[in-house]
């Protein structure tokens, strides 16, 4: 590709002939590390409120209008896309980075930005332009580098779903990124606020894409998986999610039932590819021999979620879009552990991980309990500080032990194609 030969002075080139980029680590770690800030600042925040133990201040009272946005923008997509994408993609692809590194990093410092003036609420139409500018750039940072190790792979095999999902959420931001960001100009001098629930069809196919995508490579040493169908079934729910989406905000205001019917739409027709996914997955599975490791928990705790949301949608017609928010916490979590652990080979404290997956786990089966919201918030809290701790443990401790993931690699049975 042209791209990377002009990137001459970023990357170098290994004895073989293959470029190798430079690594993207710091910046992904710092999209891990922004989107930890947000839903702790976003649902911390919230929670208080709740409680009734919020201080009265200006400060949290912006941080508390801003608690929607957070929880929409600058949790799931710099997780999953900026976070796993710069952290986990390259190597999935044999690369040492992301290829186009500066866009990467000018793409985190516009999302950053975003995100301090939205805590600040000093100007939303502002912020969110910002969090469009720096998520496109992050979104065709991580396609080039999918595309450019295509081009030069010898032996061309089949990418895995985890590539598949990455590749597919940051064409669906590439492509919906600009509609919301030309919604906001055309609109810019409304005196309305801007409606970035809007965007929550996108943030969900992101959700789905990505989470089913670590999904499958969390249980790819459990079972056998086939690429093709979970591939094709990705694809056709992201070209028609983004067309839906995108029909969908362009009638609002001239045929608002109109919108309402297509949006109805693709919640359908992600619901039919989450359960093809999960048939696949569920088929792949059936006879394993699994042990519950960290990252395997945190997989079944996102098929259990999403499907509590399915169940909830079919009875009472709403309920999924929260399941996939709360899945992406889930997907998260068991993500790092994997690409800590399993991938990379580095040391975590397993009693602390198994702690933190039982807090969520309780906190997640008390949002449904009438009245024990608080005592939800509070396990949420507990959990948060359990995966802080056992982030900085295995940070600080650094230490590599391959031959515990080689033992479990082993144990388990390897391999997507049956």
């Amino acid at each position: 590709m042209m791209v990377a030969h002009n990137q001459s002075q970023q990357n170098e080139t290994s004895g073989n002939g293959m470029r190798v980029a430079r690594k993207g680590n710091g910046t992904g770690a710092a999209y891990v590390v922004l989107a930890t800030l947000a839903a702790l600042a976003g649902g911390g925040a919230s929670t208080l409120s709740e409680m009734g133990i919020m201080p009265a201040t200006a400060g949290w009272h912006a941080v508390v209008q801003a608690h929607p946005v957070l929880m929409l923008l600058y949790v799931v997509v710099p997780a999953l896309l900026g976070g796993f994408g710069s952290l986990w993609l390259p190597r999935a692809v044999q690369r040492s980075g992301v290829l186009l590194p500066r866009m990467n990093d000018a793409g985190f410092l516009c999302v950053f930005a975003g995100a301090a003036l939205t805590v600040t609420g000093a100007e939303l139409k502002t912020a969110t332009l910002l969090w469009c500018a720096g998520t496109l750039m992050t979104s065709m940072a991580l396609l080039v580098t999918v595309f450019d190790s295509r081009a030069d792979m010898e032996e061309r095999k089949p990418f895995s779903p985890f590539v598949w999902g990455e590749m597919l959420a940051a064409a669906v931001m590439l492509l919906t990124v600009p509609v919301m960001a030309g919604q906001i100009v055309k609109h810019w001098h409304d005196a309305a606020a801007v409606n970035v629930e809007s965007f929550a069809g996108p943030v969900g196919l992101v959700v789905l894409l990505a989470g089913f995508g670590v999904v499958f490579e969390i249980s790819a040493r459990v079972g056998k998986f086939s690429e093709k169908p979970v591939a094709f079934i990705m694809a056709a729910a992201a070209a028609s999610g983004v067309v839906a989406w995108t029909k969908s905000v362009f009638m609002q205001g001239t045929e608002s039932a109109g919108a309402m019917q297509v949006g109805s739409a693709m919640l359908a027709l992600c619901s039919f590819a989450a359960t093809c996914l999960a048939v696949l997955w569920l088929a792949g599975a059936w006879n394993a021999r699994a042990s519950l490791r960290v990252p395997l928990l945190w997989g079944l705790g996102f098929m259990g979620v999403v499907s509590g949301g399915w169940l909830v949608q079919l009875v009472q017609g709403s309920g999924l879009h929260s399941a996939l928010q709360l899945g992406a916490l889930y997907v998260v979590c068991g993500g790092f552990y994997l690409w800590r652990g399993e991938e990379c080979g580095y040391w975590y404290p397993q009693l602390m991980a198994y702690l933190h997956f039982t807090c969520t786990a309780v906190a997640t089966a008390l949002v449904f309990v009438p009245g024990a919201q608080m005592v939800s918030g509070a396990f949420f809290g507990l959990a948060a500080l359990c995966f802080i701790g056992a982030v900085v443990m295995s940070f600080r401790r650094n230490q590599q032990t391959t031959a515990q993931w080689a033992a479990i690699s082993v144990q388990d049975s390897k391999g997507y194609r049956a």
